[in-house]
């Protein structure tokens, strides 16, 4: 009886002093996750706008930094990017810093290119960010490609969007 009890005390001790599951949740479900973002205009926007056969790459930048401002540029560059691609730009910012990156890069004109305000704070959970921008590549099935902390070059970005 006493091994019985001593092996259930044992046991006990060492689920009490296992460690919880760090994965970040982008690697346990793999798919677009779902989220919910305000417009510039405070409008929601969600997963279910985005268009399935086109690859998607969620962008989380500060409209402050120029890093997350390059890595736009670059999209923008990228005709076979905005064609295939659609964009969704995360920020915690306010609408007015928001909208003031909308209108220097004249996010009008660009239809698969979405920004919004992360009014949740879902992103920093999911991804668990350590530096910006963070560039996380969904494929037209909507499926986990690659996550990519700090700026990608055109080679990268190209290689991502093809895998």
């Amino acid at each position: 009886m006493k091994r019985f009890l001593t092996l259930i005390f044992i046991l006990t001790c060492i689920s009490a002093f296992s460690q919880a599951d760090t994965t970040a949740p982008y690697l346990k479900t793999r798919s677009l996750p779902n989220f919910s973002l305000l417009t510039i205009d405070s409008v929601e926007f969600n997963q279910n706008i985005l268009d399935g056969g086109k690859n998607t790459i969620i962008m989380l930048f500060n409209p402050g930094c120029e890093h997350c401002q390059e890595q736009l540029e670059l999209f923008l560059s990228m005709p076979e990017v905005l064609r295939s691609t659609q964009i969704v730009l995360s920020s915690i910012e306010t609408h007015e810093k928001n909208r003031i990156f909308y209108n220097k890069f004249h996010l009008e004109k660009y239809p698969n290119v979405y920004l919004g305000r992360d009014h949740k704070y879902f992103f920093g959970g999911y991804f668990r960010p350590k530096t910006i921008p963070v560039l996380a590549f969904y494929d037209k099935q909507k499926q986990f490609v690659l996550l990519n902390q700090g700026n990608m070059k055109k080679k990268q970005v190209g290689q991502a969007l093809k895998e």
